[in-house]
């Protein structure tokens, strides 16, 4: 899989890097073992993980490796959240590329309160872009509103707003939270590259979850980015499977629940 160019599930296990320890992923190993046997086209993970678990990965070679770049914390605390600002370039485009990253990934957050934050976002994000193909990696952008400043993170205007200007930083491919099938419609059709549904919390209902995954399919989307949604399900890699028969094979979402069924 080449995100530039192909579709398909990437699993997101980046998490622990931003936020510490999550319910379904204080195994690091074992939960991407787990994963992994559901086959995905792409893992997302730190460049410090996709090290670490190499021989993990190099078993699964058809597997993209995409490696995050940037560290986001929301405190001075780990694992507390009290609206800090922190968020920088941690790790290289010489480094993802020499641990066997296909790709790499960082966000772009807006709603800051700070805009030098931002700027200093904008600035590390447009430089990765920009050199990334120097490394033969190719650059996701993670558009997204998680600043103080918006309420609703999956504002539809605000979105459509994120995704151009990832566009413009020169962004491979995009990764947005799902704005609706009509915006995502919209979206899609003047974007000049991949975009990929970022899942978000855990779905309580797995019905509706896999139906939004076939409506952000049927409006353009390339593929899925999706963690908390695959690795806290009961039964991960049944999960992938699923995934990949609405994403990949273009199945139903009654036709995607067998997988988890049996």
């Amino acid at each position: 899989m080449t995100i530039e160019t192909e579709s398909g599930v990437i699993v997101a296990l980046d998490h622990g890097l931003h936020w510490g320890t999550f319910p379904g992923f204080e195994d690091y190993r074992g939960t991407l073992e787990t994963v992994l046997e559901g086959e995905p086209d792409g893992i997302l993970g730190s460049v410090p993980f996709l090290n670490r678990f190499r021989d993990v990965l190099d078993a699964s070679a058809a597997t993209t490796r995409v490696g995050t770049l940037d560290v986001i914390h929301d405190s001075t605390i780990p694992g507390a959240d009290d609206g800090a600002e922190i968020h920088r370039q941690a790790f290289s485009l010489e480094e993802a590329a020499r641990v066997g990253a296909d790709a790499v990934k960082v966000c772009v957050v807006y709603g800051r309160e700070d805009p030098d934050v931002l700027a200093h976002n904008i600035e590390f994000a447009a430089r990765i872009a920009e050199n990334g193909r120097e490394y033969g990696l190719d650059v996701v952008l993670e558009q997204v509103l998680w600043g103080n400043r918006i309420e609703d993170d999956q504002n539809p205007d605000l979105i459509e707003h994120a995704a151009r200007l990832g566009v413009e930083l020169g962004a491979d491919a995009l990764k947005l939270y799902y704005p609706g099938q009509e915006r995502l419609d919209a979206i899609t059709a003047n974007t000049p590259c991949p975009v990929f549904v970022a899942g978000g919390a855990q779905s309580g209902d797995t019905r509706q979850f896999l139906e939004t995954t076939r409506d952000a399919m049927d409006a353009g989307a390339s593929g899925v980015t999706y963690g908390r949604n695959v690795w806290q399900h009961d039964d991960p890699s049944a999960m992938v499977r699923a995934l990949k028969a609405i994403v990949n094979d273009g199945a139903s979402p009654s036709k995607a629940l067998s997988h988890l069924d049996g």
